[in-house]
């Protein structure tokens, strides 16, 4: 098995690469709405870069295996996976934003080995190994700071779903909103950076995947934070094939930001509600 500053090396570069083509391609090329899911855009940048960073996978490491949002999974014949988001925040990127990024990270049977997370638009890549600390475009990031909710930005994602889903959102967002300082969103994983620097203590989201989620709990872990879904219970990241299909409703926050943020979630959902949402965000409920 390779060591973790072996993968972290190889993330560095593969997202600094894919970082240049999503800046070069932006404001070029088609989008379209997957027909199951109005939330999620796809553009050629999408299938440019999920392409080019699987190709790079496989290159160096062709006994692993990968999945890769766009074109799905890859098995391959030893235990570790590669999970590629290849532009996370689509709609967000297709309008011209700057908010949105590309995530990889490497899962071993015991969990995530190494991930990163790039913000192209600004020239930042976060990297982390598990054990190894986080860093910022090769700066030691410093440990999340110990600030009140009260105190603290927090952002949140929001899908569009069927109306009592939306219902439930708006509650959330509210008694998140009374209990922080601010909320905020760009409902991509600039959030999640915001949250690493240390600018945002928290960020939640009801409506995610394993490659939304394995590369922001490496870095989000090393910086001393907390990753839980939305009853405190840690995320589950193991065989990624698996779960592909599964639906993450998670909670990325500082220590002092967490126990609190709990306090109003389960105020809304009450303090063991289902973990996901059943439906896919846009679709009918079923």
């Amino acid at each position: 098995m390779k060591t973790a500053s072996e993968y972290t090396t190889f993330i560095d570069s593969s997202l600094r690469e894919a970082s240049r083509m999503a800046v070069r391609m932006q404001g070029a090329g088609h989008s379209r709405v997957k027909a199951a899911d109005v939330n999620q855009v796809v553009t050629d940048a999408d299938l440019a870069l999920g392409a080019l960073l699987t190709e790079r996978i496989r290159g160096a490491y062709p006994r692993h295996g990968i999945l890769e949002e766009e074109s799905g999974a890859s098995p391959g014949d030893d235990e570790i996976v590669w999970i590629v988001d290849p532009v996370d925040g689509s709609s967000n990127y297709a309008a011209g934003s700057p908010l949105y990024g590309i995530m990889m990270a490497v899962v071993g049977s015991g969990g995530v080995l190494a991930g990163g997370m790039a913000l192209p638009a600004f020239n930042t890549v976060y990297l982390a190994s598990s054990g190894g600390g986080a860093t910022r475009n090769g700066q030691l990031i410093e440990p999340l700071p110990v600030t009140a909710l009260d105190r603290s930005l927090v952002a949140y994602g929001l899908d569009k779903g069927p109306p009592d889903s939306m219902a439930t959102e708006g509650r959330l967002i509210a008694a998140i909103g009374a209990a922080c300082q601010s909320v905020r969103m760009s409902n991509s994983v600039f959030d999640t950076c915001m949250v690493a620097d240390g600018t945002y203590g928290a960020f939640l989201h009801r409506n995610c995947r394993i490659w939304d989620v394995a590369a922001a709990v490496c870095i989000l872990q090393e910086c001393g934070g907390i990753c839980t879904d939305l009853s405190g219970r840690p995320l589950e990241l193991t065989d990624p094939f698996g779960r592909a299909e599964q639906i993450f409703e998670v909670c990325f926050a500082s220590t002092t930001v967490h126990p609190t943020l709990m306090g109003a979630v389960a105020g809304v959902l009450g303090p063991s509600h289902a973990k996901a949402p059943t439906y896919k965000a846009g679709a009918a409920p079923s």
